[in-house]
C-alpha cells in the first residue's frame, strides 16, 4: 500500500510553477527509503497547520547524533511537500556575509588580467552567474572546493575587489545572495546544518531574523520578505566538539522539535535489510543489540564518538560479504567511535558484560546466499567509507594484536614512567601535591573575615536561586567548612595513591589545552586593530576585528555534587566519594579548570532543612580547599533537586563554553515532609531539562543500591554505573578530560 506521505495531497502549493532547475532540486525518494514515525508526524503536523495563520509550522529542529537520520528526514520532507531542497552547513567562523550574502565590486577586464588564475576563475564564475544560485554554491562548483573554503575565498575576493575598486574611480557593484536568502525568498526547504557551532552571537541574531514567521531580511540592496512556502529544517548534533547549546532565541522560533536517537531494534533491522538485502534475522538482531549498547556506553562515559545507523549499515554489509562479525566490529564500528585504548576497553567491557562478544565470536561467516541476488542500492549520507570488505579478515588478527599492545593494558605503567619527565609544580616525587604543608599557616583575621563575607554571599545567592522553585520555603544554610590536622593527614593519605593516575591523565590532557589560547581575530567589533572593508556594506559600524585573548577562548567549568545522606556510610561509599573529589579537584587544579565541589544533606533540624557544604568554589579558590574536602560526611536525608538547581545555576552563569555537573549519589531523593517518590523525581527531571537548555551537561555517578532509580531519573545518556568503587576516581577524571 502506498504511504499517504507519498500522495500529492501533501503538496503545500499545488499551483506553483517551478523551473526545470528548481524541479531538479526536489529530492527523489530511493526504493530503499523507509518512512519513519518522525517523517509521518512532521509531515502531518506541517500539512494540518499550513493554513492556520499564527499556528503554522515552518521551522523544524532535528537534534541528535550523527547517523540518526536528520538529513535523510529533511530530504524526505522535500519529497513529501514537492519543495526544492537546499542546505547550508554552518562553521565556527561564519559571519554575516555567510548568512545574508556579499556585495562585490565588478573589476574591469584589464584589472582581471593582473590577478592570479584562481582569483580570475572565481570572479569570472561569479560575474557570469544569473543570480539564481548563491555565491558560495557558485564558487564550490567552479573551484571544486568545500563550503567553508568557498566562504573564505569569497571574503578574499571582497578584499581584492575593494582594493581594485579604489583605483578604478567609478565602480559598479553587484550583490550576491547567500543560500539562506535564496531559499528564504523563493520558498524552498532549507536545511541549516549545525548552527550550534557558530561562535559569533551577532551571526546567530541574523539567522534568527530569517526564522521569524513573517520575517524580512535587510540586504544592502533591498529588503526581502519570507516566502509563504519557506520551510527551515535545523539539524544539530548533540555534545560534539566545538558545538554549543542552541541559544534560547533560536529555539523559541522553532515550532516543532524531534529528538533523533537510534530507532528501535526492529526498525534498525528493517532498514538494514532494505539497504543491504541481508536477511539473516538472528545476525541482524545481534549486531543491532551491539550498536545500541555501544551507543549507551559511549554516552555514559562521555566518549565523543557515535555508534549510529551508518556504522550499523556498513557493518551489516561487511558481514553479508563474508567478513567476521567480531573482526569487522572494530573497523566498522568501534574505531569510528574512538581509537583511544582506555575508551576501547570500556566499550569491550560493556559488550563482554552482556555476553555479546561471545555471540559475535561464535557467529559463523556469512555466505553470499544470505543476500538478494539482485543489486541493492546502499544509500549513504555524505559518506565516502570504502565498502571493500576484503581486508576485514586480514585485519581481524591485527585488531586483536592492537588491543594487547603497549598502548592498552600496559600503558599506565609506561605512561607513568614518561610522566616523571613532565615539569609540574603541582606534585612531588611521591605523587602527593608539592604545596601540602604539614602545618599550614593559620588564617589571618583578614582572611577569616573574607571567608565570612564569602559564606554570607553564598547563602544570599543560593536562596535567590531557589526563590521561585518548589524549594522556596525550605530553610537553607550554606556552610564553608573548616578543617583540622586529622583531616589534613587523611587528605595526604588518600591523595598519595591517586596522584600518579591524576598526573598521567593531566599529562595527556594538557597538550589539548594549548589550543585554547587562540590568535584568531574576532570579527564585527566597533573597534579593533584590523579593518574589515567587506563589513561596511552592512552599515552597523562593526567594521573592525581584534585578536581574541585567552580569556575569550572556549573552556570548561566543572561542578561536582556529593550526596551526604546517611546511607553513604555503608560499604565504603564515603571513602570512595572522598577519593573521587580529591582526584577531580587535583586534576582541575593542574589543568586550570574552574571547579565547584559541594556536598549536601537535608533535615538536620527544623531550622536547617537543607544544608550545603561549599568545599571548593571557583569564585574564591583557596589552597586549603583540598583539606576541606575531608569534611564530607554521611549525615541525614537528601533533597537532590535543590542542590542540583543551585549548582547548575552557578555553572549556567559561567562564561565558559562547556559546563559539566557531576552528581555522586548512592540513593534516590528523600527528604521531609514529602520530598520523595514521584514528586522528587519530577522535580529533578524538570531541573535537568531546564538547565540543559541553558547549556549545563549532567552526569550521575551511581554508587549505591538505587542505581535503577537513579538511571531512570537522569536518563541512560547521563548515567554512570559504578560497580567497582575503586574505579570511581579515575573514571570521573577521564570523563572530565573528554569534555575539553
Amino acid at each position: 500500500m502506498k504511504d499517504r506521505n507519498d500522495n500529492e495531497s501533501n503538496v503545500l502549493s499545488p499551483g506553483r510553477a517551478w523551473t526545470e532547475e528548481e524541479k531538479s532540486l526536489v529530492w527523489k525518494k530511493t526504493l530503499t527509503h523507509k518512512v519513519s514515525e518522525e517523517e509521518r508526524r512532521i509531515t502531518n503536523e506541517i500539512k494540518r497547520n499550513w493554513h492556520r495563520g499564527e499556528m503554522k509550522i515552518a521551522n523544524i529542529l532535528l537534534e541528535g547524533d550523527a547517523g540518526s537520520g536528520k538529513t535523510q528526514l529533511a530530504k524526505a520532507l522535500s519529497a513529501n511537500f514537492r519543495l526544492p531542497y537546499t542546505k547550508v552547513t554552518c562553521f565556527a567562523d561564519m559571519d554575516k556575509s555567510d548568512i545574508l550574502g556579499a556585495i562585490l565590486p565588478v573589476i574591469s577586464s584589464d584589472r582581471m588580467k593582473q590577478l592570479e588564475p584562481a582569483d580570475q576563475a572565481a570572479l569570472s564564475a561569479l560575474y557570469e552567474s544569473d543570480g539564481f544560485r548563491s555565491s558560495t554554491e557558485i564558487l564550490m562548483e567552479a573551484l571544486e572546493i568545500p563550503q567553508e573554503m568557498a566562504s573564505a575565498k569569497m571574503k578574499r575576493l571582497l578584499k581584492l575587489a575593494a582594493h581594485n575598486a579604489q583605483d578604478d574611480g567609478a565602480v559598479e557593484y553587484r550583490f550576491y545572495a547567500s543560500e539562506i536568502v535564496r531559499a528564504f525568498q523563493k520558498g524552498y526547504l532549507l536545511e541549516i546544518q549545525e548552527p550550534n557551532v557558530i561562535r559569533d552571537a551577532g551571526v546567530l541574531m541574523a539567522l534568527n531574523s530569517a526564522l521569524e514567521p513573517s520575517g524580512s531580511l535587510n540586504l544592502p540592496t533591498e529588503i526581502v520578505h519570507r516566502h509563504p512556502d519557506f520551510i527551515a529544517v535545523i539539524t544539530a548534533n548533540r555534545s560534539y566538539a566545538g558545538s554549543r547549546p542552541l541559544n534560547e532565541a533560536l529555539r523559541d522560533r522553532v515550532q516543532h522539535t524531534e529528538k533523533m536517537d537510534l530507532p528501535t531494534k526492529e526498525i534498525m533491522m528493517e532498514r538494514a535489510m532494505a539497504k543491504t538485502g541481508y536477511r539473516n534475522d538472528e545476525m541482524l538482531d545481534v549486531l543491532a543489540r551491539v550498536i545500541i549498547l555501544l551507543d549507551k556506553t559511549a554516552r555514559a562515559n562521555a566518549i565523543k564518538g557515535v555508534a549510529g545507523m551508518r556504522s550499523y549499515f556498513y557493518w551489516v554489509d561487511a558481514v553479508a560479504q563474508g567478513a567476521s562479525a567480531r573482526g569487522a566490529l572494530y573497523h566498522k564500528v568501534i574505531y569510528k567511535i574512538t581509537t583511544d585504548s582506555e575508551e576501547i576497553k570500556l566499550l569491550e567491557e560493556a559488550l563482554e558484560g552482556e555476553g555479546l562478544m561471545d555471540m559475535l565470536e561464535e557467529a559463523p561467516l556469512e555466505m553470499s546466499n544470505n543476500r538478494n541476488t539482485e543489486a541493492v542500492e546502499i544509500t549513504t549520507w555524505n559518506s565516502d567509507i570504502d565498502l571493500d570488505s576484503t581486508s576485514d579478515r586480514q585485519a581481524e588478527e591485527e585488531g586483536i594484536r592492537l588491543k594487547k599492545s603497549a598502548e592498552s593494558e600496559d600503558s599506565t605503567s609506561i605512561l607513568a614512567d614518561e610522566s616523571a619527565d613532565m615539569e609540574s609544580s603541582d606534585s612531588g616525587e611521591d605523587g602527593s601535591p608539592q604545596y601540602h604543608q604539614a602545618n599550614p599557616e593559620p588564617m589571618t583575621e583578614e582572611e577569616k573575615q573574607k571567608e565570612r563575607d564569602f559564606r554570607k554571599k553564598l547563602n544570599q545567592v543560593s536562596r535567590s536561586i531557589v526563590s521561585d522553585s518548589i524549594h522556596q520555603a525550605v530553610k537553607l544554610i550554606v556552610h564553608r567548612p573548616e578543617y583540622d590536622p586529622n583531616q589534613q593527614e587523611e587528605y595526604r593519605s588518600l591523595s598519595k595513591g591517586l596522584m600518579t593516575i591524576v598526573r598521567e591523565i593531566a599529562r595527556q590532557t594538557l597538550p589539548l589545552l594549548e589550543h585554547e589560547i587562540t590568535t584568531e581575530f574576532a570579527k564585527n567589533h566597533y573597534y579593533g586593530s584590523k579593518f574589515q572593508a567587506d563589513s561596511v556594506a552592512y552599515r552597523d559600524f562593526r567594521y573592525f576585528a581584534k585578536k581574541r585573548p585567552p580569556t575569550e577562548s572556549p573552556g570548561l567549568v566543572v561542578g561536582l555534587r556529593v550526596d551526604e545522606s546517611a546511607s553513604m556510610a555503608a560499604f565504603g561509599r564515603l571513602e570512595a566519594a572522598k577519593r573521587a573529589v580529591i582526584a577531580v579537584y587535583e586534576f582541575c587544579q593542574i589543568c586550570h579548570i574552574p571547579v565547584l565541589i559541594y556536598g549536601d544533606t537535608a533535615d538536620v533540624s527544623r531550622l536547617e532543612q537543607m544544608s550545603l557544604f561549599a568545599y571548593a568554589d571557583y569564585d574564591q579558590p583557596d589552597v586549603r580547599d583540598r583539606f576541606r574536602l575531608m569534611g564530607i560526611r554521611a549525615r541525614s536525608n537528601n533533597r537532590d533537586g535543590m542542590a542540583l538547581r543551585i549548582m547548575a545555576e552557578r555553572l549556567a552563569t559561567s562564561p565558559k563554553q562547556t559546563k559539566l555537573l557531576i552528581s555522586i549519589s548512592d540513593g534516590q531523593p528523600k527528604a521531609m515532609e514529602d520530598y520523595t517518590g514521584s514528586l522528587a523525581i519530577q522535580d529533578m527531571q524538570q531541573t535537568l531539562s531546564e538547565f540543559e537548555r541553558k547549556g549545563v551537561k549532567f552526569l550521575a555517578a551511581a554508587i549505591g543500591q538505587d542505581k535503577d532509580v537513579i538511571s531512570q531519573i537522569y536518563g541512560a545518556e547521563r548515567f554512570l554505573d559504578i560497580t567497582n568503587l575503586n574505579e570511581l576516581p579515575a573514571k570521573l577524571v577521564r570523563i572530565i578530560s573528554r569534555y575539553l
